[in-house]
């Protein structure tokens, strides 16, 4: 590969703009691939993703399906494939010995081998064809990088592994597979979504009441399990090592104008870094409880912009899912209108629920971003850093803002 057939960026070391590029690549390409074999591949996968979807009331696991959610894992992909037939396998390899790769400064070596001279052409394509942008995302380093250790044991963080590493030790593992177990302990209460809707339809409260419950449970459940990030996770490893692979070039001040695709467009493409935004679990709870970051469906601040924005960065059938939800009948407001004090209650545990983890996810920005920032020399760029979240945002300010408007979506007591 000739050097002036890399990507450049000024502001950015040759090493670092080609081994971020090279590892974003390879580990997101592998996975991507993964998702395209296990659903059929090509224009039947691009067909299901983005064609015209059945409506999430029928109370069938059929439904959810269609839009690509598992019973058992809910938004992540269930069982990512491990390896790949030839010629995918010399991928498979160096996906497998990044960290070693990179510490021994061979990567962009072995990469000469077995990729095509314009990397970007072939990755963007098959971005496209999954409807993702070309970059690495929440949904490549989370969704569809597990496996279990033993098949038939529980999905527990001791019996689950990553299929691909990041420099950094165990805390790329530590960081992905906890943030894989608070989407699976969320994703039971997508099972009671049809039953709320056919309640809502029917004026059943007494049915809305107990899915209502079920929704509670499962985002306490959540909450439990995010705590392990603080066993598995290491503040200065997560925010000296990991998270410079995780962060994208949009708002990023190494990458100020972006990252070219060389053979695909003539000018550098800004793309936000995987961020817990892109996850769709909690944007699904937000849109069935009716908690409003929008008015009238156009953004109310910056905030709600990155959150929608950031659906584009999911999966198309997820994104999907989200606006079929937004086209039901508003939970929120037939709860307003039954006047049942305890139909009221159990609501606003819902949402608390929610206020809660993300009074939780603002503690752990604080120690494993802000704090890790604020040890670094005090020179401009790290002031930057100390606020950066890997999508790209004032991480703290994205939060605080979202937490603001969950908890004003509590119902007051009359």
């Amino acid at each position: 590969m000739e050097n002036e057939t890399i990507p450049k960026v000024e502001v950015i070391s040759y090493r670092l703009c080609g081994e971020l590029w090279l590892l974003a690549m390879a580990t997101s390409v592998i996975n991507r691939r993964s998702e395209a074999t296990l659903a059929g591949g090509g224009t039947e996968l691009t067909a299901r993703m983005a064609g015209d979807m059945s409506s999430p009331v029928e109370n069938s696991w059929t439904i959810f399906k269609e839009y690509h959610i598992d019973e058992d894992v809910g938004f992540a992909l269930p069982y990512p494939l491990e390896d790949l037939p030839h010629p995918y396998d010399a991928w498979i390899s160096i996906a497998r010995n990044l960290p070693e790769l990179i510490k021994n400064n061979q990567l962009r070596v072995e990469v000469e081998k077995v990729l095509p001279s314009n990397i970007a052409v072939p990755y963007c394509k098959l971005s496209e064809k999954l409807g993702l942008p070309p970059i690495l995302l929440y949904a490549d380093c989370v969704l569809a990088n597990w496996k279990k250790k033993d098949l038939n044991g529980p999905m527990t963080y001791e019996n689950m592994d990553i299929l691909f590493s990041f420099p950094g030790g165990d805390c790329g593992k530590g960081f992905f597979l906890v943030s894989l177990l608070v989407e699976i302990a969320a994703a039971s209460a997508i099972k009671v979504i049809p039953s709320i809707f056919d309640a809502v339809q029917r004026k059943d409260s007494d049915t809305l009441q107990k899915a209502l419950l079920e929704i509670s449970s499962s985002l306490h459940k959540a909450l439990e399990v995010f705590s392990q990030i603080h066993k598995y996770v290491d503040p200065n490893l997560f925010f000296n090592v990991l998270r410079i692979y995780l962060s994208g070039w949009k708002g990023n001040p190494l990458l100020s104008e972006g990252l070219l695709y060389e053979g695909v467009w003539d000018t550098p493409k800004k793309f936000a870094g995987g961020s817990a935004a892109q996850s769709s679990i909690f944007q699904c709870f937000d849109v069935l409880l009716g908690i409003q970051h929008s008015i009238g469906g156009v953004p109310a601040d910056s905030a709600a912009e990155f959150l929608q924005e950031m659906r584009t960065y999911m999966p198309p059938a997820h994104h999907s899912f989200l606006l079929s939800l937004k086209s039901k009948p508003s939970v929120r407001e037939f709860v307003l209108s039954e006047g049942n004090a305890t139909l009221q209650e159990i609501y606003n545990k819902c949402v608390q629920a929610m206020v809660s983890l993300r009074n939780y996810h603002l503690q752990i920005v604080a120690k494993y971003i802000v704090i890790p920032a604020r040890q670094q020399p005090q020179v401009e760029e790290n002031l930057e850093e100390e606020n950066r979240g890997t999508g790209g945002t004032n991480v703290m300010d994205f939060l605080k803002t979202v937490r603001s408007k969950t908890k004003n979506s509590l119902l007051k007591e009359e």
